[in-house]
């Protein structure tokens, strides 16, 4: 008898883990119409012995790289039910382009996240019905963020660089001045703002070689600010928080918190 019931529950787990794989090749082909071109692995790992017969895995894994994005592959559908859990979401992605902006690196890892076991098991859809907060990092190296503000203002901006260090960012090029072109010098510092917004703070602004009056200053820090909205400008809405930048030799890094958000209607 208990070699049956060994036989028995070694069937179980061997139809589980196909019906795990078979989940993993699912997703991974609905994040990839999604984004669009890339590489894209999905590994499911079960939480225990019997985790894959009461849904309940330990970690979801997501690696994608070389592709673009229009705005967040993963949202949550609160109505269906809470019957699977996930213990941690890992994110992982290199060389990711999101509406115009270049990231060298995003990883995040987010905890207690809930899904459909019912849908899952019956026709290997992989939806998610709740989620917890993580934490999350993303890194742009100077060189994209200068194409970045240069293809958002690109009535105003003719030309853009970007140099960016631990003591200072600095932005110059040309840009379009009541009809003129005209060569601008700014430097500053890179500043979250409200967990959405990422500023060039405390600037410093020349024209021509000619530091402008604080007014003036005042006036073109507003314009230029913020250099990225989070939401408006690459669609991650309710799902990203920024709270830390920072500026490293060429590069910027972004340290925050990330969630699953509700799906847009």
């Amino acid at each position: 008898m208990r070699r049956e019931w060994l036989a028995l529950i070694a069937i179980v787990l061997t139809v589980g883990r196909g019906v795990l794989r078979e989940v993993e090749k699912t997703a991974a082909r609905e994040i990839r119409q999604r984004i669009g071109n890339g590489v894209i692995q999905v590994t499911i790992e079960p939480d225990g012995v019997d985790g894959l017969l009461h849904g309940r895995l330990r970690r979801l894994t997501v690696q994608a790289r070389d592709f673009t994005l229009d705005g967040l592959p993963f949202t949550l559908e609160p109505e269906r039910p809470q019957s699977g859990h996930i213990k941690q979401f890992v994110l992982q992605m290199e060389n990711a382009r999101l509406r115009g902006l270049r990231a060298e690196y995003a990883y995040a890892v987010i905890p207690d996240l809930y899904y459909d076991k019912g849908l899952a098991i019956a026709k290997r859809i992989f939806r998610l019905s709740a989620t917890g907060i993580g934490a999350c990092e993303i890194v742009v190296n100077e060189r994209d963020l200068a194409a970045y503000i240069q293809t958002k203002y690109a009535r105003s901006i003719r030309e853009v660089a970007v140099q960016i260090s631990p003591e200072q960012t600095v932005v110059q090029g040309t840009a379009l001045l009541l009809g003129s072109e005209v060569r601008f010098y700014a430097t500053g510092k890179l500043a979250p703002r409200d967990g959405r917004y990422l500023d060039l703070a405390e600037v410093s602004l020349q024209i021509e070689g000619t530091s402008l009056p604080p007014q003036t200053t005042e006036l073109l820090r507003q314009f230029l600010n913020p250099i990225i909205d989070i939401d408006r400008d690459l669609g991650l809405y309710d799902g990203l928080a920024v709270d830390v930048v920072q500026s490293e030799m060429g590069k910027m890094r972004a340290l925050g918190r990330a969630w699953i958000p509700k799906r847009r209607t």
